[in-house]
């Protein structure tokens, strides 16, 4: 029964969860992010075992879903569009540099330029996205506005905005004659985003008081429920979601529930976030129309047993939960020792 609850919360509770929290909270590295014996509650163990059994469902509902014929029949359709997935992504990556460039951002919200050149250049960038030949250049470009971005900000920092350079390479390999490296494009989209999502949920792990800041501000969004417990779960949703999709599990079901909940978020958090996820929304609809990409196969095809992929997508939740987890407090925790003399600018202590 509960892991069926916390599947329903899944596509109830990613209202926050598909939120950055550093574009609506006064967030400050000033704070040391929690430790791990404060994150040990029963709730982070409940949470991380509903996620698990939840993970393995999705495989079965994976399985159900490939022999519904109904279901191959839509993504045969699909698959007829694949040549259309680089046209998508210039067009929601150029849209989005136009609207960062209008609001003096360095692609996301919170990532303010120094200079007007790094304006005029994501102008120039969005102008290279509107021909396919320029597309490669252009793509070329997202990535050296990535490292301007690290240079600035930090690799800690960036590492939330991985998925702008596996933009950047989508388009940069895109017109490349060989198959092969063309073909790469697609796990590195997936892997960029799925380790963005997973990247951002750990934030809220181990810096709720940024969170709560943003439930202070939008209170409706926690639906009557305990403040700390709905950003937890919020977490484990995010950490769910970027987890399957660098598995390669249910790709296109999973960026339309995404891409639909972007959409309605817009609805509590305005133009800021139409800012921050347009160019996301641009790399879902390339997963909807590409689906797996054909190419390479998703980590959860390396099995063909169903029971087998149960196991691989459960035990390997943990692993990479673990492995990105704990580097994750030793940047954050590194991070914070760089910025401890310098008064802090942030939020009053929520708690947790």
């Amino acid at each position: 029964m509960y892991a069926w609850i916390f599947s329903a919360l899944l596509i109830i509770l990613p209202s926050l969860a598909q939120a950055h929290v550093k574009w609506f909270s006064g967030y400050t590295y000033n704070q040391p992010p929690l430790t791990f014996a404060e994150i040990n509650t029963p709730s982070f163990w409940i949470l991380a075992a509903l996620s698990v059994v939840t993970v393995g469902l999705f495989v079965l509902a994976n399985r159900w879903l490939d022999r519904w014929p109904a279901y191959a029949k839509l993504n045969t359709k699909l698959q007829s569009y694949e040549d259309k997935a680089p046209l998508i992504l210039r067009i929601f990556t150029g849209a989005a540099l136009l609207l960062a460039w209008q609001a003096d951002a360095m692609i996301a919200p919170e990532l303010k330029i120094t200079s007007q050149a790094w304006g005029w250049y994501q102008f120039f960038l969005a102008l290279l996205m509107l021909g396919s030949l320029t597309s490669s250049l252009a793509g070329a470009g997202m990535i050296v506005l990535y490292l301007v971005a690290i240079a600035q900000y930090g690799f800690f920092h960036m590492l939330d905005y991985l998925v702008f350079a596996g933009i950047g390479y989508f388009l940069l390999v895109s017109n490349s004659k060989s198959l092969k490296i063309k073909s790469t494009r697609v796990p590195a989209l997936y892997i960029g985003l799925g380790f963005s999502l997973c990247w951002a949920a750990l934030e809220k792990i181990y810096y709720p008081t940024w969170g709560l800041e943003v439930l202070q501000q939008q209170p409706a969004l926690t639906m009557g429920l305990d403040p700390r417990f709905f950003l937890l779960a919020c977490a484990f949703v995010e950490l769910s979601l970027g987890y399957l999709l660098i598995i390669g599990l249910l790709q296109r079901p999973l960026a339309l529930t995404i891409t639909l909940v972007f959409f309605t978020t817009s609805a509590f958090f305005g133009k800021t976030e139409l800012v921050g996820h347009t160019i996301l929304h641009g790399a879902l609809l390339v997963f909807i129309v590409i689906g797996p990409g054909g190419y390479f196969r998703p980590p959860i095809e390396w099995h063909k047993a169903v029971s087998l992929r149960v196991a691989f997508a459960c035990v390997n939740f943990l692993i990479i939960g673990a492995l990105l987890g704990v580097p994750y407090y030793h940047l954050a925790k590194k991070t914070h020792h760089q910025h401890s003399d310098v008064p802090a600018e942030g939020t009053e202590n929520l708690g947790y």
